[in-house]
């Protein structure tokens, strides 16, 4: 999709709609940004035998390699073990 295409039509919303499209975006946008920590925390912290490196996931997500580092917690990490039902690699 073209960025074009979806703001032809922002002249004909309300205030109201507008500000709910845009809440509605923000929080796709929200949903997004958890499931590219919930990946990273995957390929760091529970892919075996090896964790992808940290240059392949700084390519692939768009960040630097420390943002790469910093880009999950220890949040996301639990959020992945229970999805896994599995602790990271090496909490055996």
């Amino acid at each position: 999709m073209k960025m074009s295409e979806p703001l032809t039509g922002l002249d004909d919303l309300t205030p109201d709609e507008f500000l709910r499209q845009l809440a509605a975006l923000r929080e796709q946008q929200d949903q997004l940004d958890q499931l590219v920590r919930a990946h990273l925390a995957y390929a760091r912290e529970f892919a075996g035998p090896r964790p992808y490196t940290l240059a392949s996931l700084a390519s692939a997500a768009g960040l630097s390699i420390s943002g790469v580092r910093t880009a999950y917690s220890s949040a996301d990490c639990a959020v992945v073990a229970r999805s896994l039902g599995r602790p990271p690699r090496g909490q055996s």
